[in-house]
């Protein structure tokens, strides 16, 4: 059962992530990337796309094949969104409150962190189950 809910965690930040970055990040003002290294958005929205979306994808397809290391690769996408949500904060800021429409929506910076997280705990988790079950068996032989 817990592997069923990290695969879905999983593919959900997979299809946000990617969706993110074709239909989202294309949109937003530019003037959000004043204070940061970019000047436009195509880095971040490959970021987002390959790097968080391709990771967690990856993690949903390993989890069907090879669960243990599905468990692990979980943990990497959820260090991965963390990652990506701290740089997007440092470089467009944090206000949860949003005043008008040239602020970024800071809710949504706090929903991905609480759900990178879960990847971490849950994977964690689920890495440390499947492998003290392998070991019990192992030396059940």
């Amino acid at each position: 059962m817990r592997r069923i809910g990290l695969l879905a965690l999983d593919a959900f930040v997979a299809f946000t992530a990617i969706y993110g970055a074709i239909f989202v990040v294309p949109t937003i003002p530019l003037e959000w990337l004043k204070h940061g290294p970019f000047t436009d958005y195509t880095v971040p929205a490959l970021a987002l796309g390959i790097l968080v979306g391709g990771s967690a994808l990856a993690a949903a397809v390993l989890l069907l094949v090879r669960p243990s290391l599905g468990a692990l690769a979980s943990v990497g996408a959820g260090i991965m969104i963390i990652g990506f949500e701290l740089v997007e904060i440092a470089i467009v800021g944090f206000t949860l409150i949003e005043y008008d429409a040239s602020q970024f929506p800071a809710w949504l910076q706090v929903i991905y962190l609480a759900l990178g997280s879960l990847q971490v705990l849950f994977g964690y988790r689920a890495w440390r189950g499947m492998a003290s079950t392998s070991s019990r068996v192992e030396f059940a032989h």
